[in-house]
């Protein structure tokens, strides 16, 4: 199991911030498919990136953004712009960013409730954030993996931050988890004998089984993988 792990995260690294990375497995594909929707309609202006990691998304961000800034508590990448902790106070004035994107981090901080009101507060009014946590996932980043969220763990942290709910995309299925599985090991054994070319048309064929079966097979999200919160600061912030 430790030799998967470490090959699985070998490819994850030789890939991540490339448009490869997306098509290494399943889960990317089917979670790059529903995120892009919404960043396409949501991400706008000065844009930050929290818990940015090694810069996956750097790409698709920026084509969206008039301006973008990285952060994370550690550096995972020589390009990331600045070193801050998701969970505590960011080093930005109020109101400096027009969207916020927070994905796959919150899981892995101790207390991630407390991302929501800085999220908030470095928010412009009638600024948008997008918030991914997972649902149905495998331990992932041990040991620093403390949570998983329903859509009503996460409407309630949003909320009690003050934010508008927007909408909350349902990602993946138990069908898709149990389809992950076998998507990785090829990816992984086509990267070991070296036709990585192959891994791409075999996670769409994957792919197409998921689109296929799983809104038959599966309705309101009971066994989604990831959850996906668009959320809006109000205009009117009632002097907060």
């Amino acid at each position: 199991m430790r030799q998967l792990s470490t090959a699985w995260n070998r490819l994850n690294g030789e890939t991540v911030g490339t448009d490869g990375y997306w098509q290494i497995a399943l889960q990317n594909a089917a979670f790059y498919a529903d995120m892009k929707p919404l960043v396409a309609k949501y991400v706008r202006g000065r844009t930050l990136d929290v818990g940015a990691g090694r810069l996956a998304w750097r790409g698709l961000l920026k084509h969206y953004s008039s301006a973008y800034i990285s952060g994370d508590l550690t550096r995972e990448h020589p390009e990331l712009d600045m070193l801050f902790d998701a969970t505590g106070s960011y080093p930005f004035a109020d109101g400096a960013f027009d969207t916020v994107f927070c994905c796959s981090v919150l899981e892995h901080a101790r207390e991630p409730w407390l991302a929501f009101s800085e999220m908030w507060r470095v928010l412009a009014p009638g600024g948008m954030a997008i918030v991914s946590v997972p649902f149905v996932f495998y331990l992932h980043g041990q040991p620093h993996d403390y949570y998983r969220f329903s859509r009503y763990g996460l409407t309630y942290l949003a909320q009690r931050a003050n934010f508008e709910v927007v909408e909350i995309v349902t990602n993946g299925s138990l069908l898709q988890l149990l389809m992950n599985i076998p998507s990785m090991a090829l990816s992984m054994a086509l990267s070991a004998i070296g036709l990585r070319p192959l891994i791409p048309p075999v996670t769409r064929f994957f792919l197409s089984i998921d689109k296929l079966l799983s809104p038959r097979l599966e309705r309101g999200g009971l066994f989604a993988m990831n959850h996906l919160a668009v959320l809006r600061k109000p205009v009117d912030t009632g002097g907060r």
